[in-house]
């Protein structure tokens, strides 16, 4: 019977001691470049989510700033001569596309005046015509000419009411260039819409509103600096301050800097232990690997302890990922043909987390469940009677 209750667990379960209690960390990194001020939590300190756990000063804030002040100064100095020039520009474009419309309407009015002139000379020319035409026929009633001469005049009649028609339409036209030039569309054959000059005052108008845009921009960003700089006091330095906080409720696992060190933007400052997400990490022959599925009960204890607690499979990784994990508290040293499973562990079973730094690297005992395969244990007894 002792034989029995020794020998029929070992032969049912797989006892590895490859395993460890792990837990991820999460890195803590300096947001700004300077020195680390006020870090005084130690190793093994509660942490809760955006806990402020120091500060970084950077004691170059106001050289930078008195730095881009004075660029940006400077190229709003060169933006407002650029403005003023263009200002400048445009006023002679304005004055340019005046004189043009100036001396199109005058030179319109002038003919105007002129086909005003032919016109009523035309009509002149237009009743005299008639006037012969009807003196034409009343001597052609009474016989005293003959009917050609009275077709002469007739077509006299017709050519000069064409005529005027023609300098009517000329008129016409005339005025219509007129309102064309005081809408700034200059209309003729050969020439542009719009002429040169007040070609490019619609283009300088555009350029000028884009200037204007970037001046506004520059000329708050300088007033935002000597705020910030006029903030700092009479001081030869000005402070920036940037906090430093916590990413999750925890321990902290490892600093690497202590208060007064100088740290650049983005360097890592602490690792943040995450004790609600520990898990055992177990290394187990690749073979045993392809019935530990998600889900599967497995058997564990903190060596030097007693009590075998329950927990169950999450994940498993075979033997070719077996690079280290910098994100896990702790490194699980494996074979080369052995893989790798993840034991979820409910949070009661391991008490006062903090008080033993989330157990992280405790070495378990695991009880892994076999999986007799009659066939293989038939093939390898085969082969070894063969030998």
């Amino acid at each position: 019977m002792t034989a029995m209750v020794v020998a029929v667990p070992a032969v049912l379960n797989q006892q590895s001691g490859h395993a460890v209690v792990n837990a991820p960390v999460l890195s803590v990194h300096s947001p700004i470049s300077g020195t680390l001020q006020d870090f005084n939590a130690t190793a093994g300190q509660a942490v809760s989510p955006g806990a402020r756990l120091g500060r970084v000063l950077s004691l170059r804030a106001r050289e930078s700033l008195e730095n881009e002040l004075s660029s940006l100064q400077e190229r709003l100095q060169g933006l407002q001569s650029q403005q003023a020039d263009w200002q400048r520009l445009q006023r002679t474009f304005e004055r340019r596309a005046k004189l043009h419309a100036d001396h199109e309407m005058a030179r319109l009015q002038a003919q105007l005046a002129e086909v005003d002139s032919q016109a009523r000379a035309q009509q002149a020319q237009v009743r005299q015509d008639a006037d012969t035409l009807a003196r034409q026929e009343r001597l052609a009633s009474e016989n005293f000419i003959s009917p050609l001469q009275i077709d002469a005049a007739r077509n006299a009649l017709q050519a000069s009411q064409a005529r005027l028609e023609a300098i009517q339409a000329r008129e016409k036209m005339l005025r219509i260039e007129g309102v064309a030039v005081r809408d700034q569309v200059y209309l003729g054959q050969g020439r542009n819409d719009v002429p040169y000059s007040q070609q490019k005052l619609e283009d300088l108008r555009i350029q000028l509103a884009e200037l204007q845009t970037r001046l506004r921009e520059t000329h708050s960003r300088v007033q935002q600096i000597q705020n910030q700089l006029a903030q700092g006091g009479d001081g030869q330095q000005a402070l920036q301050e940037a906090p430093i906080h916590a990413p999750v409720q925890g321990l902290l696992w490892r600093k690497f800097f202590a208060n007064g060190s100088e740290v650049i933007a983005g360097a890592e400052l602490a690792q943040v232990i995450h004790c609600r997400d520990a898990f055992v990490d177990v290394a187990v022959p690749e073979s045993q690997l392809h019935h530990m599925s998600p889900g599967t009960v497995v058997q564990y204890r903190l060596l030097g302890t007693s009590d075998w607690l329950q927990g169950r499979v999450r994940a498993t990784s075979g033997s070719g990922n077996n690079g280290a994990d910098q994100t896990l508290a702790a490194q699980l040293r494996r074979e080369r043909n052995e893989g790798r499973v993840l034991v979820d562990i409910r949070p009661q079973d391991l008490p006062q987390p903090e008080a033993s730094l989330c157990y992280a690297g405790r070495v378990v005992d695991v009880k892994i469940p076999r999986n007799w395969n009659p066939q293989a244990l038939f093939s390898r007894l085969t082969a070894m009677a063969r030998t």
